[in-house]
């Protein structure tokens, strides 16, 4: 099929708009770490965040993934608004039953607030949303939600806790972005603000070692596998931490002994 021209460069007009607001949204051009980041198992890409150190695995694809889950996010909300509207007294009394993207402070890490916009506080429970692919959802299932979104959900916990409210429950609805509605998975499991501080700590014991040593604290950084491919930071073959991390040492020993025990066959 042939595409006319001026079609094209309609078109073209148009990617322009869509990439420029998926890689200018705030969650692309945030430079704080958040309380999402706080559970990555991965120290030495803690340490490169919080150290600032500027990112090296720039030729990633453009995040439309993420921009699809970003704009799910966006319809909850306006959902949700909507269901408090709706609230009998709610032009009179103003009390809203969902508590949508409020801000919350979890805690400190080398004397800053660290500080992020909670999905939903309903109930008592302090609720997460995510929006994994069909591959990474039946993982989920089989799984649970792994440690970075544990501990989020946590952390979220402790940042509506501080507000003064209760917290009975954290959960996570797992939304399928290229399933039916009927594969959403939701995990859940009681409060527990130990979770969340042993993260902060962990975190600030991390930055107090980066500003202390600055580039010389990498080395001495755990590093694990967290998405390594995704990670700003990951440079294949690298030699010196400073200039990039080469990826989690474990799962590349594991790489090359499957590499090797094919070539054995």
């Amino acid at each position: 099929m042939s595409i006319p021209p001026r079609v094209q460069a309609l078109a073209n007009e148009l990617d322009g708009l869509i990439e420029g607001a998926i890689n200018n949204q705030p969650r692309t051009l945030q430079t704080r770490i958040g309380p999402s980041e706080l559970g990555i198992p991965c120290d030495l890409r803690i340490g490169y965040k919080l150290a600032g150190h500027p990112a090296v695995n720039t030729n990633q694809p453009l995040s439309w993934k993420a921009w699809i889950g970003t704009n799910v996010h966006n319809g909850l909300q306006e959902l949700l608004e909507r269901a408090n509207w709706a609230l009998p007294n709610w032009h009179t009394d103003g009390q809203s039953r969902y508590a949508l993207e409020e801000r919350v402070t979890v805690g400190q890490i080398n004397g800053d607030d660290i500080s992020g916009n909670s999905d939903l506080y309903l109930d008592g429970v302090v609720w997460d949303w995510k929006v994994p692919g069909g591959n990474t959802l039946r993982e989920y299932k089989k799984r649970g939600p792994g440690e970075q979104y544990r501990v989020q959900a946590h952390t979220y916990g402790l940042g509506w806790e501080r507000l003064g409210f209760p917290v009975t429950d954290v959960a996570i609805y797992f939304l399928p972005r290229d399933q039916e509605w009927k594969q959403r998975f939701l995990w859940s499991e009681p409060y527990d603000r130990t979770v969340a501080e042993a993260a902060l700590s962990r975190a600030d014991g991390i930055a107090k070692l980066v500003q202390a040593l600055g580039p010389a604290a990498f080395p001495l950084l755990k590093r694990r596998e967290a998405w390594c491919r995704s990670c700003p930071w990951f440079r294949p073959g690298a030699m010196n931490l400073p200039d990039g991390c080469p990826g989690d040492p474990d799962a590349l020993t594991e790489a090359a002994s499957e590499l090797q025990d094919l070539i054995a066959q």
